[in-house]
């Protein structure tokens, strides 16, 4: 199905599942072609990993929508894959895991197209991936935290400039023995497929203004790879930068209900000592104070305000 002159779309199916009484589980790719012209590069977007994280399948509508709206004053110069439910089987019922096994699919990578149901969907999702330049990955984090809009690389030049161009909030960085093991971003880098992983929001809910933040911020990606244009320049980053090293963990020393200070919110400049919320026990009446470690930006807050003693409960960019 062609959308413009100039570009050519279609949805394909790249895996299907045959299921009980006739049904059938199919990931749908939304493909993306420029027309007359020899592709300068491939470039994946996917969401739905984990079927209660909910934001990356906004953000997959929102870019297909404009790739079949593209503007005159737009050009489509590569292909873009986009992959906007890739675990049905857990988005349908709003689970984490694929129902029944009990299995993250973001462990089962690279896949295998003759193993268990998890095993053949992450072979399918990464024959799509492997053909690529660039892999973007759109997680939102649990039920219990909510994320600042940030991308989590591997610590390496070249994939630091990229995800740049995403000029999301925050860029964290990570050594590569660090990785987890059997996640898509692990098996492209042993490949040698570069991929960002972006992390906002919170489990089971959309956040639309970090939405349409990510949505610019992949629009803004594509240009600087070449792969859109629109003829103005793409703009500098403005990310603060979190690393091994500089990230503060607070964690809750007892158990109760954590109350965030008034008008907390994440971005905040919070400067050490300050109070960040309280934890209560209603039966006791105890109160203790949450307190800052160290100076930085608040980028994760818990938002589930039921704790135990060592539930996380924000995260700080020391400044």
């Amino acid at each position: 199905m062609a959308t413009t002159a100039t570009v050519h779309f279609e949805r394909k199916p790249v895996f299907t599942l045959e299921m009980p009484f006739g049904q059938q589980m199919q990931i749908i790719n939304h493909r993306f072609e420029p027309r007359w012209r020899s592709a300068v590069a491939e470039v994946t977007i996917l969401s739905g990993l984990h079927g209660d994280e909910l934001d990356g399948g906004l953000v997959c509508h929102m870019l297909s929508q404009f790739l079949q709206r593209l503007g005159n004053n737009w050009k489509l110069n590569g292909i873009v894959n986009i992959l906007p439910n890739v675990n049905p089987l857990s988005g349908n019922l709003g689970q984490r895991f694929v129902p029944m096994m009990g299995s993250d699919l973001n462990r089962n990578f690279p896949g295998n197209h003759i193993g268990f149901e998890s095993e053949r969907l992450a072979a399918a999702i990464f024959g799509v991936t492997s053909q690529s330049l660039l892999c973007i990955d759109i997680h939102s984090s649990n039920n219990f935290l909510e994320e600042l809009p940030q991308t989590r690389i591997v610590n390496e030049p070249a994939v630091v400039d990229w995800a740049a161009t995403l000029d999301l909030d925050l860029i964290w960085t990570h050594s590569a023995h660090n990785w987890i093991s059997g996640t898509i971003a692990q098996s492209l880098y042993e490949r040698n497929i570069n991929a960002l992983v972006i992390e906002v929001g919170t489990g089971s809910r959309l956040n639309r203004l970090y939405c349409e933040r990510v949505f610019r911020g992949i629009l803004q990606c594509l240009r600087s790879l070449g792969v859109l244009t629109n003829g103005t320049p793409v703009s500098p980053s403005n990310a603060l930068r979190a690393n091994e090293s500089n990230v503060t963990y607070l964690n809750a020393e007892s158990g109760g209900l954590f109350v965030p200070a008034s008008g907390l919110k994440l971005g905040d400049h919070l400067r050490r000592g300050a109070r960040l919320g309280q934890i209560i026990d209603p039966l006791f009446g105890q109160e203790t104070d949450v307190l800052v470690a160290s100076s930085g930006v608040l980028f994760t807050l818990r938002v589930n305000p039921v704790v135990y003693a060592g539930s996380l409960v924000a995260r700080i960019l020391q400044t």
